[in-house]
């Protein structure tokens, strides 16, 4: 007897998501953590808009709103701070503060626009998993 195959049938074994307990649906899609902000056009939201370098400064992109700090060293790095746009401005009114968004062309919103989307991921991946080099043992 011979085996019937649907046209994309190949002899790999599969795994059904749902067996993993993973869900998708159209409100979540699903992306790989390295592809998050790859075509992201990030919104770039400032509470000092006239003088934006002194004030705090928010990103929106894809899923979330990110709040970008900068360390004593310079060093940029963006944490979130809330889902969706009335959470972040019922956390800010709180404070005092609202935001506006700025326009990505000026010079202080490329810049942020830049650090988003070159942002590299807190936790690397593993080595094994990684196609770079590991640093050489001294």
């Amino acid at each position: 007897m011979e085996r019937r195959r649907f046209p994309d049938e190949t002899d790999e074994a599969r795994i059904d998501p749902a067996e993993l307990g993973v869900t998708e649906t159209s409100e979540e899609p699903s992306l790989l953590e390295e592809d998050l902000f790859a075509h992201a056009d990030p919104r770039i939201f400032v509470t000092d808009p006239d003088n934006p370098e002194e004030g705090r400064t928010f990103v929106w992109a894809l899923t979330r709103w990110f709040e970008r700090i900068e360390g004593d060293t310079g060093a940029v790095e963006f944490s979130p701070a809330a889902e969706d746009e009335d959470e972040l401005r019922e956390w800010l009114s709180e404070q005092g503060l609202e935001i506006t968004e700025i326009d990505v062309d000026n010079e202080f919103g490329r810049s942020v626009r830049e650090e988003f989307l070159e942002q590299t991921p807190l936790y690397p991946e593993a080595p094994e998993l990684s196609d770079q080099e590991l640093p050489a043992e001294r």
